[in-house]
């Protein structure tokens, strides 16, 4: 009775526990208000609208002409678009919290693989804020220059990157409000340049070739990775799944039109040389030139703010999965009582100002398109992986076409390649380096999400590939299903199982233990978890598990009929020798089932590794047996040891032995086993067994054909002659064959 209050007491903690939890949660998620167009619209759209709007969208139509210039236009919002539709599709599959994009990609591809992501999307929101806060030292400096000043861009653009971390410190509402009036002034600046007249005329030149077309790809991509800002605000939404969608395509449709009217604008207002050598030509072409000097300064400072929105609040994502260590948590934690990443933030401003002192634009601008498209082509890879995979949880309410996100795939990584083939390759080592770390030294970092799905549909169009494909006597590979009941034997038989069938061929392993399943349950897992911890440690490819049975006979004879993979049902059955399998008569259903049967008669175990003995029979037992010790040899255990087969073969009559000889030298050559040996022995009075034993009792391992078996024919009192031929030898292998094993096919 004192136990039952005692679990009631402990029962009664875990429902409090569960009650104060959600109440927490609760109080925080009132902190989520920002709608569609706070959350999501604003922050993409300035993101969108900054530094390249303005300084350098001008110098990329003069540089590659007006066509080339909407071709890129095009292309970089097709990544964008594509892009949308993988996120819009992973958001509203699951519950989206905080994190953005890497919150969307880690719950899709998995912890290991999106941690690396995640740390290269972290490295390119800091970075562009750096980016945007040298784009506002530039644009400052041409005011300035109105009044015949200057002051050094590089230290311009370390104050401002610094002060805009100190307005992002207020909070993402403060940053909110404040981009509302540099939205409105972006605006009249755009209509401003809409209305002005052309400095001076001349015709539009379609096609310039004063900058390569992928170098001005790369200074303008950055700005459709704007989408990123509004994403990264996921854990303060009211309605994430809702607001992600339309408030990301909202964004890309309103900013992909504005782009494309804008570089006709300037192609037809300004001749190719003003716009490629005029930092500020877009101000002369506009009606009202201060709203566009104004709108510089305010759209480069709303992008540097949306991204240090962004980027902490991904860098507190990382921190609370644990990606780098739990040293790290305090990355995710908030100061204050506001819901507000601030430890983060604080990390963020140290690695922008680092950046800024760089103060190359071109430079700082490549290094975000690199890690954006890296970052872009796996978030649509993602939602294609989940597409093809099938998987039955994977119901997104909006369904994105699969061809789609395999384009946003392919051409993020087909642009990478044709900007820079190398800056491609170390971003693709340094995402695989990432997650090898993460997957190698986190234990609670597994292969999960949607590579179980991939690898799954995989496996099942190589299984039905199989199932239609006629099986070659010439490809024979062993397919091995093994039973033991004996935990003293339960190692070796491992061993035997993974020399035989686990590099070559399929292996699983059926360990029986007595009792019923309905009383063992918690025996067998723990049992089947050792089991497994025993093949992880000496990295054998079998596939362990634990059968609970009255009757260890009828169980295995039911898993020998029943197991099966697809057209791949087992060739081989490798049985302990244990008087509880009632030998005889589970020999006796093997053959029935046309299958291969190996016994193993363990007496003193394994020790040197040097010798493997064959003790040749008819010619069916024969080549099973030096296959089976060909794969034995040739394991990494034995190789070591550079083990040697000896193949015996004993004849009656001496008038004999020359045939027999020419027999096994002719098969040794045309199997092609180069570690072996063969001898032909002459006896007429010794017994089998005793000639065995004579030659074979320091052999390391046996194998020696069923005593007295022909055809389906299994002697009743097999138990006894196996005793009798495996008497002191060390470990045995007794073998009766039923697949016809070539070994004379060249």
């Amino acid at each position: 009775m004192a136990k039952l209050n005692i679990d009631a007491g402990e029962i009664e903690k875990e429902e409090k526990k569960k009650k104060i939890i959600p109440e927490k949660k609760e109080k925080q998620e009132k902190s989520y208000k920002f709608n569609t167009f706070s959350g999501v619209v604003v922050p993409s759209v300035l993101a969108i609208f900054g530094a390249v709007m303005y300084l350098i969208l001008p110098k990329a139509v003069g540089g590659v002409g007006l066509m080339p210039m909407l071709l890129i236009i095009v292309i970089a919002h097709s990544v964008s678009i594509a892009t949308s539709f993988s996120l819009s599709a992973i958001a509203t599959n699951i519950k989206v919290r905080g994190g953005g994009l890497y919150y969307l990609i880690s719950r899709s591809l998995g912890s290991a693989f999106g941690g690396g992501l995640g740390v290269q999307l972290f490295l390119a929101q800091t970075v562009a804020t750096s980016f945007y806060s040298i784009a506002f030292a530039r644009g400052f400096n041409a005011v300035l220059s109105y009044f015949n000043a200057a002051l050094p861009e590089v230290y311009l653009a370390f104050l401002a990157c610094f002060i805009f971390g100190v307005i992002a410190w207020f909070g993402a509402k403060f940053v909110i409000k404040l981009q509302y009036f540099i939205l409105a002034a972006i605006v009249l600046s755009l209509i401003s340049i809409f209305v002005g007249t052309a400095p001076s005329a001349g015709a539009i030149d379609m096609f310039t070739g004063n900058m390569p077309f992928w170098v001005a790809f790369a200074l303008f991509f950055p700005a459709v990775t704007g989408i990123d800002a509004g994403v990264g605000m996921s854990g303060e939404l009211k309605d994430p799944k809702k607001s992600l969608v339309r408030g990301t395509f909202i964004a890309i449709g309103f900013t992909f039109g504005m782009y494309l009217i804008l570089a006709y604008k300037i192609g037809y207002a300004a001749s190719s040389a003003a716009l490629f050598t005029d930092p500020l030509i877009i101000q002369k072409i506009a009606q009202v030139p201060s709203l566009v000097l104004l709108g510089i300064l305010l759209a480069t400072s709303s992008s540097a703010l949306s991204y240090f929105m962004a980027g902490p609040r991904t860098l507190r994502a990382l921190a609370l999965d644990n990606i780098f260590s739990s040293k790290t948590r305090f990355l995710g934690k908030n100061i204050g009582e506001s819901h507000e990443p601030r430890v983060a933030l604080l990390v963020c401003l140290s690695i922008s100002l680092i950046v800024v002192l760089s103060g190359d634009l071109d430079f700082v601008s490549q290094i975000v398109t690199i890690f954006f498209l890296n970052v872009y082509g796996w978030l649509n890879g993602a939602a294609f992986f989940e597409k093809v995979s099938k998987n039955p949880s994977y119901r997104p309410a909006f369904n994105a076409p699969g061809i789609i996100s395999f384009y946003g795939m392919a051409i993020c990584y087909a642009i990478m390649y044709l900007f820079n083939p190398w800056v491609m390759i170390i971003s693709i080592l340094f995402q695989i380096i990432v997650f090898f770390i993460l997957y190698k030294t986190k234990a609670s970092i597994k292969l999960e999400s949607v590579w179980d799905g991939v690898l799954f549909q995989m496996l099942r169009s190589v299984v039905n590939k199989i199932e239609k494909t006629e099986k070659s006597k010439k490809n024979w590979r062993p397919n091995v299903v093994a039973f033991c009941a004996n935990d003293t034997n339960r190692n070796t038989l491992f061993s035997i199982l993974d020399w035989i069938g686990a590099h070559s061929g399929m292996a699983k392993f059926y360990y029986l233990i007595q009792g019923k399943v309905s009383r063992g349950v918690n025996k067998r897992t723990h049992i089947e978890a050792d089991m497994k911890e025993h093949v992880k440690e000496n990295e054998q490819d079998i596939f362990p598990r634990v059968i609970e049975s009255d009757n260890f006979r009828m169980s295995a004879e039911t898993m020998l009929q029943s197991e099966t993979i697809g057209n791949l049902p087992p060739n081989t059955a490798l049985i302990d020798y244990d008087q509880r399998f009632n030998l005889g008569k589970l020999a006796q259903l093997v053959i029935k089932l046309n299958k291969n049967l190996i016994i193993l008669k363990n007496n003193s175990g394994f020790s040197n590794f040097k010798f493997i003995d064959v003790w040749w029979d008819d010619p069916k037992n024969g080549n099973l047996m030096l296959l089976l010790a060909y794969l034995i040899s040739h394991s990494r255990t034995w190789m070591d040891k550079e083990a040697t087969i000896r193949l015996f073969k004993v004849v009656r009559n001496k008038n004999d032995y020359d045939t027999q000889y020419s027999k096994l030298n002719k098969l040794i050559n045309d199997s092609r086993i180069d570690n072996i040996t063969f001898k032909v022995i002459v006896d007429r009075k010794m017994s089998i067994p005793s000639i065995i034993r004579k030659n074979s009792h320091y052999a390391d391992l046996v194998l020696l054909g069923l005593p007295h078996a022909k055809g389906e024919s299994i002697p009743a009192n097999i138990s006894k002659e196996i005793e009798r031929y495996t008497k002191g030898l060390t470990t045995s292998l007794v073998v009766m064959a039923n697949d016809k094993i070539d070994f004379k096919i060249n």
